[in-house]
């Protein structure tokens, strides 16, 4: 949330996960002008002697249980943890709720010895050339491609295969965008949101700070 110039301030809770900056961009609109958007505005208005704190506490209660982001793989990290006893926002059961700070990870750039490698090998070109859909049994391309978020599953599927195998699974073909599913060889559940993150090159840009680092 935006914060005026009558600091200092206090960093209590972030919501992370988003599957692009974008859909960052818009929920946080959402949370700063909840009566200018048309998902939100039938929300009762901030009481008079209800405290801001308290009131954007109630809006973000109510968009995590509002679609489309109760669709999205979210996560609610309480920063300071001594506030969380006083609210309750119950998200959705595949939202999880965490405690403690988080610090941004850079993804590493491959080096230039493994980047020449990966140009002057052909087996990767040909590894990709027969790919299969685990669903269709069609071939597959990096440009449609689903990997297996289990690091021993090598399921790979087309996005579109997949999607809707999530949505028929659920019963919920009237969507577009599931919010999980089960690998269809492995059986391990997955957030639809953390198969788009690492498709896109971004699933851990984000990690826990442990103790060691703290006192770094």
């Amino acid at each position: 949330m935006r914060t005026s110039n009558k600091g200092p301030w206090e960093m209590v809770l972030i919501t992370h996960g988003f599957p692009n900056q974008i859909a960052a961009l818009r929920f946080e609109w959402s949370w700063q002008h909840p009566k200018r958007s048309r998902r939100l505005n039938q929300l009762p208005p901030k009481k008079s002697r209800e405290k801001s704190f308290d009131y954007c506490l109630r809006v973000l209660a109510s968009m995590l249980n509002t679609e489309p982001w109760s669709r999205l793989p979210l996560t609610v990290r309480w920063l300071n943890p001594d506030f969380q006893q006083d609210f309750h926002l119950d998200p959705p059961l595949h939202m999880p709720m965490v405690q403690g700070p988080v610090k941004s990870v850079k993804p590493k750039k491959p080096s230039k010895k493994a980047l020449a490698a990966a140009e002057a090998d052909p087996v990767i070109s040909d590894e990709e050339d027969d790919l299969v859909c685990n669903l269709c049994f069609r071939s597959v391309t990096s440009a449609t491609r689903m990997d297996c978020l289990n690091p021993r599953c090598r399921t790979v599927s087309h996005a579109i295969c997949l999607s809707g195998a999530f949505l028929a699974a659920a019963g919920e073909l009237d969507q577009m965008i599931p919010i999980q599913g089960s690998c269809m060889t492995c059986s391990s559940v997955q957030q639809w949101g953390d198969l788009v993150r690492r498709r896109r090159g971004c699933f851990k840009n984000i990690q826990d700070i442990s103790v060691t680092d703290e006192e770094d």
